[in-house]
């Protein structure tokens, strides 16, 4: 053992011509040439994996890995070589063959991490949550895109500085009290942001889902931003609401797990009327309706008596919708058509009526 790592299969290459210096340079160029080839397979293999997904985060990830992976196979191949050729050799009389090659890689993965973070940015603005097509990826966040590869490339910076012995609590110091002083200013923002990752990653509704929330909001979702929702009402007013109070909300997906909503309408009846004259008559109605309006699924639709009221039986019948908002256009043409065939079968809707008992009590005359 020379050093950290056992480098001994290597020493047989000191007997070439110009000994260590050889050693070294036919060291770097095999090891380079051995890492290089195994980083290929990996690549490639994964290359091959990613492809069959839908979505472009594992290509962006894989290009930066193309882009750093063979630079730490190379530092590590220096790293191997100078153990075995030169296991005391100092730099600046300080610095070990061990610290350099950590110093090293500490800067690489600074700029991997940052590059991956920019993936993820990148993957959530152009595929993710687009805010518009066409656009291009210097387009995309480009101020916190920028920040966050700094900050990242800053930490990396620290732990350097740290591995050549500064004292790096002044800076370490410095960096909370500055980064807290941006977290309480930009408090709302952040907790915005992180509520708006949890709903794209637990995913309680979708662009394009019809919503109502605990507050009585309700409209399709048009697009779910990193601070905000955008709801479009049935009114066609887009309502901006932050995603810190929608990730507190109770809400009610009419879209999910289906697009299919069924809804519940109550009739009364006259209790003269036959009830399985009536049944069979709203079904009916509805096949008929369902034949003309698509988004009715006739094989949904139900009709039965369900209770005694004080004046009229009470009958309940409903369906299933495509499409939360078509619901109202169908009430319509179902209740036009319920109005027209009770009309001609002489069925009665009856008005709410009260029946009054009176008494009379005879007089009795005394004689």
């Amino acid at each position: 053992m020379d050093g950290p790592i056992d480098v001994s299969a290597l020493n047989g290459l000191k007997d070439l011509p110009g000994g260590e210096f050889t050693a070294l340079i036919v060291s770097i160029a095999g090891l380079s040439i051995i890492f290089g080839i195994l980083l290929k397979v990996l690549l490639k293999t994964s290359k091959y994996l990613v492809g069959k997904t839908a979505t472009t985060l594992d290509d962006r990830i894989i290009h930066a890995c193309e882009s750093y992976l063979p630079v730490i196979a190379f530092i590590t191949a220096v790293w191997i070589s100078l153990q075995m050729a030169y296991p005391d050799f100092m730099l600046l009389g300080s610095y070990s063959v061990l610290d350099i090659y950590i110093i090293a890689l500490l800067l690489v993965a600074g700029l991997f991490s940052s590059s991956i973070a920019n993936a993820f940015l990148l993957w959530y603005g152009l595929e993710l949550q687009p805010v518009k097509k066409g656009l291009r990826e210097e387009d995309i966040y480009p101020f916190v895109r920028n920040v966050v590869k700094l900050s990242i490339v800053l930490l990396f910076l620290v732990f350097v500085l740290q591995r050549l012995g500064f004292d790096t609590t002044a800076i370490i110091t410095g960096l909370g009290v500055g980064g807290l002083a941006v977290a309480l200013a930009l408090q709302d923002t952040l907790a915005n942001f992180f509520a708006g990752v949890h709903i794209l990653v637990d995913r309680p509704f979708q662009p394009g889902h019809y919503i109502k929330l605990d507050s009585g909001l309700e409209g399709n979702v048009r697009k779910i931003g990193w601070r905000t929702t955008r709801i479009m009402t049935l009114g066609q007013d887009e309502v901006v609401v932050p995603n810190s109070k929608i990730a507190n909300a109770t809400i009610q997906n009419c879209s999910s797990p289906n697009k299919k909503t069924g809804v519940l309408y109550e009739l009364h009846i006259d209790y003269k009327e036959d009830l399985e004259k009536v049944e069979k008559t709203l079904l009916g109605i509805l096949k008929k309706v369902s034949k003309e309006n698509s988004s009715l699924d006739s094989k949904s639709i139900w009709a039965r008596p369900d209770s005694f009221g004080e004046y009229s039986v009470k009958f309940k019948f409903g369906y299933l919708v495509k499409g939360y908002k078509n619901q109202f256009g169908l009430l319509t043409a179902v209740n036009k058509e319920i109005k027209e065939t009770f009309k001609k079968k002489g069925i009665t809707i009856p008005f709410p009526v009260a029946v009054r008992y009176e008494t009379q009590k005879k007089a009795h005359k005394k004689e």
